[in-house]
């Protein structure tokens, strides 16, 4: 038969009472109920397990033995308590994130910003995550939160996380302020065949934004020239600022300068910007507040973005 722990703790409060009207209130039962149940669990396991007599009840050996597993059993549940109540305690007021440097600058500093001013005792990190990275520390319970950008439309799907999206990052194309495609409107969006015979700085092959480059390039029927490599959209601006290259960079990652035009591409381009946490983050409730601030931020960022393209 499939013992319980609760007929093991009727044994056990038989032990500690010394008789089944103790054993009774300590189970916060009827002494009835436990001479029903003592013998519905003798009657199954085909043993004696409770003596019973005019000074009270003892326990059998047989009894005693599952008694000694009774006090096991509560000492594990009572672990087993702390380590919730650990768990839940050191995640309510600890917030560990994940963010690539142009969202971390752009959509992290208006939610830090409100959960230290409403959670002064609140444990906050960051650490840098590349751009389509970080779900694999939500899901090794490093992280709590990341922001990640996927330059293909939804990122793939990874078991225990969700993604919330945030928004539409447009992409415009970073040109040496004397290049020929520089001059005219800045509301004119120029064909991205314009640059065939450019160099361009952009990540290496393999790479999210690499890939999204050279399947552009391809549509427009050339293969890009991308002799300068590199991650960081601040570095591939300074190589358009100083004249060797031409570069993708998303609007989150622009930083105007000497030296360089920001031009809008035809056909449009763009990468999406998510939030990824736990699929059940109810145990990290400053996951949820800060992700509400972001879904603001993010809808303040496309309506700036809208009235700029109109304005411009």
């Amino acid at each position: 038969m499939n013992l319980t722990s609760s007929q093991l703790a009727l044994l056990l409060a038989v032990k500690q009472g010394g008789s089944l009207a103790r054993a009774a209130e300590t189970l916060g039962i009827t002494s009835p109920a436990v001479s029903q149940q003592l013998a519905k669990l003798e009657r199954d396991l085909g043993a004696l397990l409770v003596e019973r007599g005019a000074r009270g009840a003892k326990l059998t050996p047989l009894g005693n033995l599952l008694a000694e597993h009774s006090e096991r059993v509560a000492a594990e549940l009572s672990r087993a308590e702390e380590t919730v109540a650990h768990y839940l305690g050191a995640h309510a007021n600890r917030l560990r994130l994940g963010a690539f440097p142009s969202a971390a600058v752009a959509l992290l500093p208006d939610g830090l910003t409100a959960l230290r001013y409403r959670h002064p005792e609140a444990q906050l990190s960051v650490v840098d995550v590349p751009t389509d990275g970080g779900t694999e520390l939500i899901t090794s319970g490093e992280l709590d939160l990341a922001i990640t950008a996927s330059y293909s439309g939804a990122p793939s799907a990874v078991e225990g996380v969700r993604f919330e999206h945030l928004l539409t990052d447009p992409l415009r194309v970073v040109l040496p302020d004397d290049h020929p495609q520089a001059q005219g409107p800045a509301s004119q969006a120029v064909e991205l065949k314009a640059f065939e015979k450019d160099a361009w700085a952009c990540s290496i092959t393999g790479r999210p934004a690499r890939t999204q480059l050279n399947s552009a390039a391809a549509d427009s029927g050339f293969v890009p020239w991308v002799p300068f490599q590199t991650e960081s959209y601040d570095v591939a601006q300074a190589l358009a600022a100083s004249g060797v290259a031409v570069a993708f960079v998303p609007e989150l990652a622009l930083v105007p300068g000497r030296g360089t035009r920001a031009r809008r591409l035809k056909p449009a381009l763009a990468r999406d910007v998510f939030v990824a946490l736990p699929a059940s983050a109810s145990h990290v409730a400053l996951a949820g507040e800060l992700l509400t601030i972001l879904k603001k931020t993010g809808q303040a960022l496309h309506r700036r973005q809208q009235s700029a393209a109109t304005l411009g």
